[in-house]
């Protein structure tokens, strides 16, 4: 991590740090996260207007740290989890959006593109507003290739490296370890979809911050946003490498799952991750292969040059047995 990222993440750190303890007492206002704007909808666009300035007012307020300071009051008793861990909530379920943990490779794909599928359904309304003829024929031809571009996504991190290196996600999966990830781009995000050993794990989405988008257009906003619909003030962690935390995250979990929203602010977007919680206290056993270290020694050279067995091939050799070392041999005498 650079010295400009750390400064950054360090500063995210105090000023949640600095909300949660100095912020205002009244209960904010409960606020649901809105759908992000469809692009394939010719309705979201004025929808997602109205949506976004009523989203804009509640950013000016959410991005003062209201919400961060204190959670809204609970209706009963809520669950709350041991100190230094993750707060319990309710439920998890509707970051899942229907689907389910376990759930194979192939089980995920026809729910996406099978008849009356998510992919089918999100063309729906604008084939209803479509000409019959030539329009109606172009969008049911795009669906076919949303649909095939979906089922194409799948790829399996075995030992050749990926273009998935050099991305945001790069420490949400390792080589080697039967791991793999499906994607799919629709209502204005990013969903990733984690497999290991071909069951369903994790949904990370990439949602953009703007102004007026489904998340704010800052990290604190976005962790505002979710406080606020889960009820609950989450666990604030700050990067560190070591323990697997690759960016500042928040933190919430349920009986089940676990969720994460991950500071991408660098990307000008959120990481919003959610993951089944029984795998993820498992990840030692089910990925048995390390990450290499690319700037390890390799073990042949190490073998070499380290410990007892190193040796110069370029220095002199070791004088005879019952010789002086470096003594020139006597010259015979003269004969007369």
């Amino acid at each position: 991590m650079n010295v400009r990222s750390s400064a950054r993440a360090a500063g995210i750190a105090v000023s949640l740090a600095f909300v949660f303890a100095c912020g205002p007492r009244e209960p904010p206002r409960q606020a649901n996260i809105p759908d992000p704007p469809d692009p394939m909808s010719d309705s979201t666009s004025s929808s997602s207007s109205s949506t976004g300035s009523s989203s804009s007012g509640s950013s000016q307020s959410s991005g003062s740290g209201d919400v961060l300071g204190s959670p809204p009051p609970t209706a009963g008793k809520a669950a709350v989890g041991k100190a230094g861990e993750a707060p319990q909530v309710a439920t998890l379920a509707p970051f899942l959006d229907g689907l389910k943990w376990g759930m194979s490779h192939a089980e995920v794909t026809k729910q996406f593109t099978q008849t009356n599928g998510v992919i089918w359904k999100d063309y729906d309304e604008k084939l209803a507003k479509a000409r019959v003829g030539p329009e109606q024929t172009a969008l049911e031809a795009e669906r076919e290739q949303a649909k095939a571009a979906f089922t194409r996504s799948y790829i399996e991190f075995k030992d050749t490296p990926t273009g998935y290196d050099t991305t945001g996600i790069k420490s949400e999966y390792t080589y080697k370890n039967k791991e793999a990830l499906m994607w799919i781009q629709r209502q204005g995000k990013k969903r990733y979809f984690f497999f290991i050993n071909d069951r369903l794990w994790k949904i990370y989405d990439e949602v953009p911050l703007a102004d007026g988008g489904p998340m704010g257009k800052t990290f604190i906003e976005a962790v505002n946003k979710i406080n606020a619909q889960l009820n609950a003030q989450g666990r604030v962690q700050q990067a560190d490498p070591a323990k697997g935390i690759a960016a500042t995250a928040v933190d919430w979990k349920d009986g089940s799952s676990h969720l994460r929203a991950v500071d991408r602010s660098g990307d000008r977007l959120v990481g919003i991750a959610v993951e089944d919680s029984g795998t993820l206290s498992n990840l030692a056993a089910l990925r048995p292969n390390k990450p290499e270290d690319p700037n390890e020694i390799d073990p042949s050279i190490k073998a070499v040059t380290g410990g007892a067995n190193r040796s110069d091939p370029n220095a002199p050799s070791a004088a005879p047995d019952g010789s002086a070392a470096g003594k020139k041999p006597a010259t015979p005498p003269k004969k007369k």
